[in-house]
């Protein structure tokens, strides 16, 4: 486990050897400090039975990050879901994944993507976002230091959602991928 504490204090840490970004689901727990907030980002492992029920996001926001249930029970091979929680109450869900999906964007082969992260609209504008993203590259460095590159895509029509990656040190890589009837910009930051 991994203890972060928030703002712009000194973090203090005890660490456990769990899940390895190319081996099988493990129980994974990071817990992220954020004043009094407790986050744990988790990762699901297919025996776990996750709700969505309370779950809030708009419509516009689901289009483009994907149902947070279809995130975290897609079934592929190199694929890794995680869950968001505050106080046991499910905030937010991400995966991410190494193979194919990385030369749909000409990403390298060192490179992880991001798929689908999403939070609550009950918890947006609080800082969440970008402290997950700050402890999972922390996270992903540990675990695997040979990932050289984090990537996702972005809806072209989703500015909200890119603005909020360029904000966190993501670059533009002036490419898109077409999916069916969607038009994705490609973004990318260095680990």
């Amino acid at each position: 486990m991994f203890l972060v504490n928030g703002g712009s204090g000194a973090g203090s840490a005890e660490y456990s050897d769990c899940f390895h970004i190319n081996s099988p689901l493990y129980d994974m727990i990071r817990l992220l400090k954020r004043g009094v907030t407790m986050l744990r980002i988790m990762q699901v492992d297919p025996s776990m039975e996750i709700s969505f029920r309370h779950y809030q996001l708009s419509l516009k926001q689901m289009f483009f990050a994907g149902h947070p249930a279809y995130i975290i029970n897609r079934k592929r091979s190199n694929y890794f879901p995680f869950v968001i929680l505050k106080d046991d109450e499910i905030i937010g869900a991400f995966a991410l994944e190494r193979g194919a999906i990385l030369s749909v964007m000409d990403a390298p082969k060192t490179a992880i993507y991001l798929r689908g992260l999403s939070l609550d609209s009950r918890h947006q504008g609080k800082g969440y976002f970008r402290k997950v993203l700050q402890e999972l590259e922390r996270y992903i460095n540990e675990q695997d230091p040979d990932i050289t590159d984090l990537y996702l895509m972005v809806n072209v029509n989703n500015d909200n959602g890119y603005y909020a990656f360029i904000k966190s040190g993501f670059i533009d890589r002036q490419k898109t991928v077409k999916q069916s009837l969607v038009t994705l910009k490609v973004l990318s930051k260095s680990l």
